[in-house]
């Protein structure tokens, strides 16, 4: 991966970031603030939904899988730095949420970093593994 993608990927980071930030300040309470059943179903679906664009960001600007977990740092870090102020702030600067629901908000930041960041780990060690194999030479049949 070039410098120039790591710093399209932190852009588009920022990006996904800055948007999901200003939504959820508006309509947040309808995503955290229902039933747990309902709460659930917000993480593992947004989980499910960061893989799908990681997987279409990393394909669109066809970067091998060996260097899918440097991409989603990329990607993730501006929020997960970004996040810092949002929660140390959070009853004012999300003030259509309850104060108490920022432990829910933390945690679902915290599963959406961790589904990407995992799923990305996986895609490098299986893509790294795969790039090796092919670099080893395989043994000859021709003698057996």
């Amino acid at each position: 991966m070039n410098t120039k993608d790591r710093l399209s990927l932190v852009l588009v980071g920022f990006g996904i970031w800055a948007a999901a930030t200003v939504a959820y300040r508006q309509v947040g309470s309808i995503f955290f603030e229902r039933s747990m059943m309902e709460y659930w179903l917000n993480v593992a679906s947004t989980g499910g939904l960061y893989t799908l664009v990681f997987v279409g960001l990393m394909r669109w600007r066809r970067i091998e899988a060996r260097d899918w977990l440097q991409g989603a740092v990329c990607i993730a870090l501006p929020g997960m730095l970004g996040e810092i102020p949002i929660l140390a702030g959070f009853a004012g600067l999300m003030s259509n949420m309850q104060p108490e629901t920022a432990g829910r908000y933390a945690a679902f930041l915290f599963a959406g970093y961790s589904i990407l960041l995992g799923f990305a780990w996986f895609m490098t060690a299986r893509g790294m593994r795969f790039s090796s194999r092919e670099a080893s030479p395989t043994p000859s049949k021709a003698g057996f």
